[in-house]
């Protein structure tokens, strides 16, 4: 007679953990640089060109931040399968 399989036990709060933290991660730097951006070009009187520059960081921080987030989630993902296969 065989045994029963485990069943993969899915952890509710940490899986709505990580997409209430991957979305303000995706938000936040989004909304602050934007809001620099249009009051640094109102103060300096250069519209559009520096709300255009603080989008681009406002992305490039966006993707820094899920990347530290969702990578050590993958590895620690994948240790997990190994260890059972």
């Amino acid at each position: 007679m065989s045994q029963p399989q485990p069943q993969k036990s899915t952890n509710l709060g940490y899986v709505i953990a990580m997409g209430s933290q991957l979305g303000i991660l995706i938000a936040f730097p989004m909304i602050l640089m934007i809001a620099l951006g249009m009051w640094l070009d109102r103060k300096m009187n250069t519209f559009p060109w520096i709300l255009l520059a603080s989008i681009f960081a406002g992305i490039a921080l966006t993707i820094l931040d899920v990347y530290k987030i969702v990578i050590p989630f993958l590895e620690k993902r994948s240790e997990k399968n190994n260890k059972s296969n």
